[in-house]
C-alpha cells in the first residue's frame, strides 16, 4: 500500500475475508502476498491482477450496500445477474455485510464525484 488509507482498506478487506479472527497471507491482496524486499514488481499475471481488483471492487460495493446485491450492482454500474455470477465465482458471502455500517471507498468516491 502506498499510504495509510490504502493500508487501512487492505486490513479491512482482510478482516472481512478471514474466518475465525485470524488473518492469513491469502486474505491480503496479491501484491502484498508476493512483495519482495528489493522493491521490484511482483510477477502477477494480468488475469490474476484484474480478478483481484474486480473482487476488491465487489467487496467494497457489497460493504457499502450492506450486502444488498442490487444496490452493489448499481454502485458498480452493472447488472444484478453479473454481480451474482461474480459473487459465486469469488465465493463471497454477502451475509457478512448485512450489519456493516461503515462507508467504504466506493461510497466516498461516489459522494466526491
Amino acid at each position: 500500500p502506498g499510504n495509510v488509507r490504502e493500508l487501512e482498506n487492505c486490513i479491512e478487506r482482510a478482516v472481512l475475508l478471514c474466518e475465525g479472527g485470524v488473518i492469513h497471507a491469502h486474505h491480503l491482496p496479491p501484491t502484498l502476498q508476493t512483495a519482495e524486499v528489493s522493491g521490484t514488481l511482483s510477477r502477477l499475471s494480468l488475469t490474476s491482477a484484474l480478478a483481484s481488483y474486480e473482487k476488491d471492487l465487489i467487496l467494497d460495493a457489497l460493504k457499502t450496500a450492506r450486502g444488498n446485491q442490487a444496490k452493489a450492482a448499481r454502485l458498480l454500474d452493472t447488472t444484478e445477474r453479473i454481480i451474482g455470477y461474480k459473487i459465486k465465482k469469488y465465493g463471497i458471502d454477502c451475509w457478512r455485510f448485512k450489519n456493516d455500517v461503515k462507508p467504504s471507498a466506493i461510497s466516498r468516491q461516489r459522494s466526491a464525484g
